[in-house]
């Protein structure tokens, strides 16, 4: 596994799943029974599919990535997830190859106020 490897799943996920719906890439970028940390979601694809094919699409904004060994740690602001704008870190754990095995991520919705003049994002 690269760090270009890493990159590319990381640009298909949020770009082709993510913000045009298309959960038929996701296959190909999953290997293994995909271990899934979201309390909301089972293990494996067909969950988190199911919800993307609901959705149609969940417009989203990459704004930092780092990658250390076989973690990628994505910071998304997500324009409409579940109805609001939401502050996201995903983290995605690659097996040897280049294709994601684990997940876990921490979602918060943007509050309309804040007692600071600094963004979320």
């Amino acid at each position: 596994m690269t760090r270009q490897q890493i990159q590319q799943a990381i640009d298909i996920v949020y770009g082709r799943v993510f913000n045009e719906g298309r959960t038929d890439f996701l296959p190909a970028l999953v290997s293994g029974p995909y271990i899934q940390h979201n309390p909301l979601f089972p293990n494996g694809l067909e969950g988190i599919m199911g919800y993307i094919k609901q959705a149609g699409s969940i417009p989203c904004e990459v704004k930092r990535i780092a990658i250390d060994g076989d973690l990628a740690f994505i910071h998304v602001r997500y324009l409409n997830w579940a109805g609001k704008e939401t502050a996201g870190v995903d983290i995605f754990r690659f097996d040897a190859s280049g294709k994601i095995v684990e997940h876990w991520d921490v979602l918060q919705p943007v509050p309309e106020a804040s007692r600071n003049a600094n963004s979320m994002f």
